[in-house]
C-alpha cells in the first residue's frame, strides 16, 4: 500500500510542479489542471487504504453562494471528499509535513487555514469565507462545523460561521464502517502519520457519503437554529446521535463568560420557539 502511494506521489509531483510554475500566465488552465491533479493524489491516498467509498446523490457543482458542511471523523474525510470534487476547505493549520502540504499544494485549490489559538484569525477567516463563496470560478467551499474530529457515533454542536454567510448550505453525511478499521483520528493520542499507517495496514476503509438537499435559512430562523437543523439532517442520514457538547471542549475548558453566553443564547432560542407556538 505504501508502494501505491509512492507511485501516486511520483506521478503527482512530476505533473504538479511544471503546471504550477510554467503556466503562471494561464491562470484558468493552471487552476483546472491543479484541480484535477489534487483529485488524483487524493484518489491514490484512498487506494493505499484499499478504500471502498460509496457516493450517494448528485456530484457537487461549482457555483457561487453555496457552502458544503459535513460531519468530521478524521482528516481523511477531506481526502475522501476531495477525490470526487476539488473542494476548498477551511482547516486548522497543522505543523510538519501536513502543514507543508497545506501551504503549498492545497492552497492551489483555494483552501483557507486558521490558527485556533489566535483570536484575530477569526475576523480574517470570516472575510475570506465571504469573499470565496461569492467567486464564480472558485472551487466549492467545504467546512467541518464541528471544529474537531468526533468518533463517528455522535455529532457535537455545529459552529454557526458556515450558517452566517448568506448562502445555501449543502449538507454532506459521512459514515464509516468500523468492521475493518476505526477511521476516527484522535489527534491528542496519535499523529496523522501514524493514523495513515494504521489505515494502510488495515483490511479496508469502508464508508458511505451522502450529498443531501441544499438548505436555506428560514424567515425568523437564527444562524444557531439553522445550524442545528442541518445537524439534524446529517445526523439522521448517517445514523449518528446528536449530543449538546461543544467540540472546543476537547482543547480547552470554557471560561465563565463563554458558558454564560452559551446559556443566554440557548435561552433566547427556546424563548423564540415558545413564542412561535
Amino acid at each position: 500500500m505504501v508502494l501505491v502511494l509512492t507511485i501516486g506521489w511520483i506521478i503527482f509531483l512530476s505533473s504538479f510542479i511544471p503546471v504550477h510554475f510554467l503556466l503562471k500566465g494561464h491562470d484558468k488552465l493552471r487552476k483546472n489542471l491543479e484541480r484535477c491533479l489534487v483529485e488524483l493524489i487524493c484518489s491514490f491516498f484512498v487506494a493505499s487504504w484499499t478504500g471502498v467509498v460509496k457516493y450517494h446523490g448528485p456530484r457537487p457543482s461549482m457555483r457561487p453562494k453555496q457552502v458544503f458542511v459535513a460531519n468530521h471523523t478524521s482528516m481523511i474525510d477531506f481526502i475522501i471528499l476531495e477525490q470526487m470534487t476539488a473542494f476548498a476547505v477551511i482547516m486548522q493549520k497543522h505543523p510538519g509535513w501536513v502543514g507543508l502540504l497545506q501551504s503549498t499544494i492545497l492552497e492551489s485549490v483555494g483552501c483557507i487555514w486558521f490558527n485556533r489559538s489566535e483570536a484575530k484569525d477569526r475576523e480574517i477567516v470570516t472575510k475570506k469565507l465571504r469573499d470565496h463563496v461569492l467567486g464564480v470560478d472558485n472551487n466549492p467551499l467545504l467546512i467541518f462545523p464541528e471544529g474537531t474530529c468526533v468518533n463517528n457515533h455522535y455529532t457535537v454542536m455545529f459552529k454557526k460561521g458556515a450558517f452566517e454567510l448568506g448562502c445555501s448550505v449543502c449538507p454532506v453525511a459521512i459514515k464509516y464502517n468500523k468492521i475493518f478499521v476505526d477511521a476516527f483520528w484522535n489527534s491528542k493520542k496519535q499523529s496523522f502519520t501514524m493514523h495513515l499507517l494504521q489505515l494502510m495496514t488495515s483490511w479496508a476503509v469502508v464508508c458511505d457519503v451522502w450529498y443531501l438537499e441544499p438548505q436555506n435559512i428560514r424567515p425568523g430562523e437564527s444562524p444557531i437554529e439553522f445550524a442545528e437543523r442541518v445537524r439534524d439532517i446529517i445526523s439522521t442520514r448517517a445514523g449518528l446521535k446528536k449530543v449538546p457538547w461543544d467540540g472546543y471542549l476537547k482543547y480547552s475548558r470554557p471560561s465563565p463568560k463563554h458558558r454564560e453566553r452559551k446559556q443566554q443564547s440557548f435561552a433566547e432560542s427556546m424563548l423564540r420557539r415558545l413564542e412561535e407556538k
